[in-house]
């Protein structure tokens, strides 16, 4: 699915989802913080955990918190991951379920706190970040996805790199992949661009892999139509010079839901990310252009692969 043909299904989602709580959003400021998240109108949730040693234990944010979930067909994992995110005590949780056909509906409204957008056909991949982000409040957005149960004490570390100064706080997966020579195409992708950014210390870090949190000035300042591209906003974000870093590593490499589409060399979804990344790599090379820069060489570019690789196999 194209840029356009996401952008389409974005704006029929949303447009029969709260329109108050979109025209809200739309006028706020996104003031930079300086290392302490502002608070926002929403108030943190009163709900009272089942643990409240376990809860004492997480990092606290004094900024509200925005926890948008993207699922299809995760009424085997959804629930629990729902009872890990109430444990951040999040001031809104907003659950888009894209194309299900299960009863991941059905869970979703067991949550009284959740926000549930309810798509009966599949808007597009990706496209329910820019749909939740665009409904969100917080001061702090975390993504997650579905298929996943991820651990509080994880999640949490996202939300306070992000309290703590952090405009975009990414999942550090370095330390998960094989050598460069054995990489994926899309590790490669993650890899190349960063580099051509001029964040190698990122590695494979990007906005495409959950978990991983935004503050309210960065999604202003990136844009919520364009995380509907993770490459794209990532790129953005740099660009920018926004604040980015890695804040833990979940191996969501592990724990991702195998599908039909995402198996195999070559896969439907290796191709769409991989498209993704030329699409980042467009948006360099034009503002490059735009701001009368001079164009990347292929002896640079090809350089820069060379010394990427032999930094990957370092490693």
């Amino acid at each position: 699915m194209n840029s356009s043909m996401k952008t389409s299904a974005l704006g029929r989602a949303v447009a029969r989802r709260r329109p108050a709580a979109v025209r809200a959003a739309g006028r706020r400021s996104g003031t930079r913080r300086k290392g302490v998240a502002r608070r926002g109108t929403l108030r943190r949730s009163a709900r009272k955990p089942q643990d409240s040693r376990a809860v004492q234990a997480l990092p606290a944010v004094r900024g509200s918190l925005s926890v948008i979930i993207c699922a299809r067909d995760e009424q085997h994992t959804l629930q629990r991951l729902l009872e890990q995110v109430v444990r951040l005590q999040p001031a809104e949780i907003i659950v888009v379920l894209n194309g299900c056909s299960d009863q991941s509906f059905q869970l979703a409204r067991q949550v009284k706190q959740a926000v549930i957008v309810h798509c009966p056909q599949p808007a597009g991949h990706d496209v329910g970040r820019a749909i939740g982000a665009k409904l969100s409040r917080g001061d702090i957005l975390l993504f997650l996805d579905g298929d996943m149960v991820i651990p509080a004490r994880q999640l949490a570390l996202f939300t306070a790199a992000v309290d703590q100064g952090l405009d975009v706080a990414l999942n550090n997966l370095d330390p998960l992949l094989p050598p460069f020579g054995l990489a994926d195409d899309v590790s490669r992708s993650k890899l190349y661009l960063n580099d051509v950014l001029g964040r190698r210390d990122l590695g494979v870090s990007s906005m495409t892999a959950v978990p991983h949190a935004l503050s309210r000035y960065a999604l202003k300042t990136i844009g919520y139509r364009e995380l509907m591209v993770p490459p794209k906003a990532h790129a953005i974000s740099l660009l920018e010079q926004l604040r980015v870093g890695t804040a833990g590593t979940v191996n969501v490499i592990k724990h991702n839901r195998l599908r039909q589409g995402n198996t195999g060399i070559g896969n439907p979804m290796e191709q769409l990310i991989t498209g993704d990344h030329a699409e980042a790599l467009q948006e360099i090379l034009s503002r490059r252009e735009a701001s009368g820069q001079p164009p990347l060489l292929n002896e640079t570019l090809s350089e820069q692969r060379r010394q990427m690789a032999a930094w990957r196999n370092g490693l």
